[in-house]
């Protein structure tokens, strides 16, 4: 996979709102390729100063939607096709579960799939196009990126105690046969019913949707692991799928594509997973 961006950590208290950012700057004569993210659940605010950036999602072919200068995108539920051109100059905010709540106190059941929102209008605000204009004037990454932070800071706000339990809810999931509205209700007293709509207030997905995504994030996980061919039999054992129909159904509905296809078209190309938090590499 060509090496094409860089990650730059957020420690402090905005850590606990953005997960990192995400900096990609290409040469002129660099050759356009297509790159491909896998589902996160992330939201992302991406600043683009190049040229427009098509994106698609899932096996939609690159055409209308485009990232021209600011637009906020996610929960990513499908993967992410995104076309990387000469020139291209962009930074992309990543955000930690209710990170994106937290910085702009919208309610995150509110934004639309696969659809690129741009800000000021999804917020009731005004403000990005300038903060656009003063990024687009730092030459180095890195000094754009601390003034994102000296933003974030000036914004942030505490996490509503009614998104906690949420949170510690997901870092308990360890596997995908949990049932996390259920634990979550039994520890705070509170209905099930309750949960799940706070789950999508804060984190824009419910429980359930959690649940049969962190399987998938553990399948790829898995594969990306196997220096041979993969047992897709013991894929099906080992994670808990019905059979391999049901296998095939998740990564339709992840990727758009089988598992057979995937490992031929795209593993171990322009294929990407959303970096892990405190993931050094």
């Amino acid at each position: 996979m060509p090496e094409i961006g860089e990650h730059i950590e957020v420690t402090g208290a905005l850590g606990e709102v953005i997960k990192h950012f995400y900096c990609i700057k290409t040469a002129g004569n660099f050759e356009t390729i297509t790159q491909h993210l896998s589902p996160s659940l992330e939201i992302m605010l991406a600043f683009n100063f190049g040229l427009p950036v098509r994106i698609s999602f899932g096996d939609q072919d690159l055409g209308e939607k485009t990232i021209e200068k600011v637009g906020v995108i996610g929960p990513l539920r499908k993967m992410l096709n995104y076309e990387v051109l000469p020139g291209t100059d962009m930074i992309v905010v990543a955000f930690n579960p209710n990170g994106f709540y937290r910085l702009f106190q919208v309610p995150v059941d509110r934004m639309q799939n696969e659809t690129v929102h741009d800000p000021d209008t999804l917020l009731g605000i005004s403000g990005f196009k300038e903060l656009w204009e003063m990024l687009k004037t730092l030459p180095a990454q890195q000094g754009r990126a601390n003034l994102l932070i000296e933003y974030g800071q000036a914004f942030i706000k505490e996490a509503d105690a009614g998104s906690q339990p949420l949170l510690e809810g997901i870092q308990d999931l360890e596997n995908a046969f949990n049932q996390p509205s259920k634990a979550i209700a039994v520890e705070t007293d509170l209905s099930t019913r309750t949960i799940q709509m706070r789950f999508q207030k804060y984190l824009g997905f419910t429980t359930k949707e959690l649940t049969r995504f962190v399987r998938f994030k553990q399948v790829i996980d898995f594969i990306q692991k196997q220096e041979h061919s993969v047992d897709w039999l013991a894929v099906v054992t080992e994670f808990g799928y019905h059979d391999q129909s049901h296998l095939i159904k998740d990564f339709k509905h992840y990727l758009s594509t089988t598992p057979r296809k995937f490992v031929q078209d795209f593993l171990g190309k322009e294929f990407c997973v959303s970096k892990p938090s405190g993931d050094p590499h």
